[in-house]
């Protein structure tokens, strides 16, 4: 049985690596109308997702409906004088009720808002014993005995100054930076533009301008290409710079994908998690033969105090 369940695991296990492994894709195009953004994993469609239904209102409760005149036969309001009578009682009650349930909600909140004497006496007091008791703290610390021993001199700590603490703070952090920075570099190198496109159109009227333009404008993209290159992985598939003369124009569209391998990413975060620990643990290490060492010498030099006493 146990076999079986430890199969059911690796295989459970296996599956998650498989589906890890495929890639998180976005597909951005840029031109001048803006741009457009798409994320997918598998079939799945991270970004944009899809507006959510709006849900139907909820009705509102109905409170108590006013009385309704009697009507006769005919479909009109019976005005005789029993008819009336009735209807102004009707009115006559739900106006009643309607001023206890407000003279009810009055009292509670006038109630909740109220606040006793004895309270405000007891806070008071409670107040002057704090007070007191502050009075009492301050004159000890003064009354207090002025010398101090060499021994609690030597057993109380040092206060660091701001930059002191600030050199403490680096030291701790300096021996991860250079595992920090090469594991960042590792995982820009695992992000894959591909599929670039590019098509752009650039144009003056005057054939001196257009033509110093369209160099730059070549300059500048494949400048930046470069500089991602050196950054990221990057697969051109092909980029057209086109010149107009006599036409002052700069159009055009960017085409790319982005890929990245959560299965990877993963991989690099539990490497850079080990050898962060490796890096913790040698740290403590090292402290811990410090204070042996500071511990040697103290004893050290108490003996040789002892031995010339």
């Amino acid at each position: 049985m146990t076999i079986i369940v430890l199969y059911i695991l690796l295989g459970i296990i296996a599956f998650i690596v498989i589906l890890l492994h495929f890639s998180v894709r976005a597909e951005i195009r840029a031109s001048k109308k803006g741009v457009d953004i798409k994320v997918k994993w598998l079939f799945i469609t991270l970004y944009p997702r899809k507006p959510k239904k709006s849900k139907k209102p909820k009705k509102a409760k109905k409170g108590k409906a006013p009385p309704e005149q009697a009507l006769d036969e005919q479909g009109e309001p019976d005005l005789s004088e029993e008819a009336l009578e009735e209807f102004i009682k009707e009115a006559e009650q739900t106006r009643d009720e309607a001023g206890q349930e407000n003279t009810e909600a009055a009292k509670e909140q006038n109630g909740a808002e109220e606040v006793k004497p004895e309270d405000k006496k007891t806070k008071k007091a409670e107040k002057a014993e704090q007070k007191k008791k502050a009075k009492k703290e301050k004159t000890e610390k003064k009354n207090a005995p002025s010398h101090i021993t060499d021994e609690s001199k030597e057993k109380a700590p040092k206060k660091k100054g701001k930059i002191a603490e600030l050199k403490d703070k680096f030291n701790m952090i300096k021996p991860y930076i250079p595992m920090g920075w090469k594991y960042f570099r590792k995982i820009l190198k695992k992000i894959r533009f591909t599929n670039i496109e590019a098509d752009v159109t650039v144009g003056k009227e005057d054939a001196y301008e257009a033509a110093v333009w369209y160099g730059k404008v070549q300059g500048i993209i494949f400048g930046s290409l470069g500089w991602l290159a050196s950054i990221f992985t990057v697969k051109v598939k092909h980029i057209d710079v086109h010149c107009r003369f006599n036409e002052k124009i700069t159009d055009g569209e960017i085409y790319l994908k982005v890929k990245v391998r959560p299965s990877t990413m993963i991989h690099i975060a539990f490497c850079m998690a080990l050898k962060a620990l490796c890096i913790f643990i040698k740290q403590k290490n090292e402290k811990k033969r410090r204070i042996e060492a500071a511990k040697k010498k103290r004893a050290m030099a108490k003996k040789a105090k002892q031995k010339a006493a």
